[in-house]
């Protein structure tokens, strides 16, 4: 009887433990299905967003060449949220249509302009006047030098030098350029732009406004330039012109303050690598009249010069000695003179 409630009891302990083995492992699931992570429940329809605190950014329109100071275009509080033409607040918009702050000559003179004249006002009664960008010696001036065309005037002064704007303005261009080095441009109402380049510091910004005598960086002797100097130009729609028709140096003031421009003077004066080919045209032409001689009804008259024989002239001329002797009426020993004028 005993051994029978010892068996039986062994086993109720054993089932008992199975029991709760199988309900701990039930439970476990049970809660696994129950209280699922949340983390796993993704919609795969949607991808995640992925938040790193950063805008995403807005696609807008190039405007890289469009630069300007917000300070001057402070607009009316009732128009605050309208959209505004920003070229409208640049200089001589009417005239040029565009404002390029990334290309130093982007203009051209043939495309823009139309006309025969233009008449140019220097400065206005309004305005702060002209001031002579440095006071210095012209060291190199308009024209060809070294089989280059040199488009502006140099005014000698020392590296660190004050450079002040010629005009009221607002400048276009202030950047380091391979050439011109550290340049600033500045276009002026009138529609004139001045450039001051080879500068050892630019104090101003693009789309800033400046006044006549302003400082507007330091002289100095960057990018393609031979000792400190200042170069100073004038142009008008791309075309440069003669600093020196516009200003006098010696004593650092306008010449007139009304100047006409014409196409004509562009073509026979300014437009300097056209009359260089134009220079180079005529003086071989004038190579070739002075070997060739003047045409004639019985041939070309040739003008004898030092060191010429009948059989140089004969080679020059794609002839023989017997026919220019024979047009000539002279014999093959008849001596040369000098200047004498003979057919060939």
């Amino acid at each position: 009887m005993k051994k029978a409630k010892v068996i039986l009891t062994s086993v109720l302990v054993n089932t008992s433990l199975i029991l709760s083995a199988f309900t701990s492992a039930n439970s476990n699931t049970i809660n696994s299905i129950i209280k699922p992570k949340f983390s796993v429940a993704v919609n795969l329809d949607e991808k995640p967003v992925k938040d790193d605190g950063k805008k995403k950014a807005v696609k807008r329109d190039d405007t890289t060449k469009v630069s300007i100071n917000p300070s001057i275009l402070a607009l009316n509080e009732e128009h605050e949220e309208e959209e505004v033409d920003s070229l409208l607040a640049f200089p001589s918009n009417d005239l040029y249509a565009s404002w390029d702050t990334t290309t130093i000559h982007p203009y051209s003179f043939v495309e823009k302009f139309k006309q025969d004249s233009a008449m140019i006002r220097l400065t206005e009664p309004t305005d702060c006047g002209f001031v002579l960008p440095f006071k210095g010696g012209l060291t190199s001036v308009f024209g060809w030098r070294k089989r280059r065309p040199h488009y502006g005037t140099d005014i000698n002064l020392e590296t660190g030098d004050n450079v002040v704007a010629a005009f009221d303005g607002m400048v276009r261009i202030a950047k380091l350029n391979r050439s011109y080095g550290n340049v600033v441009i500045i276009r002026h109402a009138n529609g004139l732009e001045t450039v001051y380049a080879h500068l050892s510091k630019i104090n101003v910004e693009a789309g800033q406004m400046v006044e006549a005598g302003q400082n507007i960086g330091l002289g100095g002797n960057t990018g393609h330039s031979f000792g400190s100097h200042l170069h100073f130009e004038i142009r008008y729609l791309g075309q440069a012109m003669d600093t020196e028709d516009f200003i006098d140096y010696a004593t650092g003031t306008l010449k007139k303050n009304e100047c006409m421009i014409t196409k004509a003077d562009v073509e026979t004066k300014y437009d300097l690598r056209a009359l260089h080919t134009r220079q180079r045209r005529d003086l071989n032409y004038s190579h070739a009249h002075v070997s060739t001689g003047k045409a004639t009804g019985k041939g070309r008259l040739y003008t004898v010069k030092k060191g010429d024989t009948l059989g140089r002239i004969a080679q020059k001329n794609h002839t023989t000695i017997s026919s220019i002797c024979k047009k000539n009426r002279i014999k093959q020993t008849k001596m040369l003179r000098l200047g004498q004028k003979i057919k060939v």
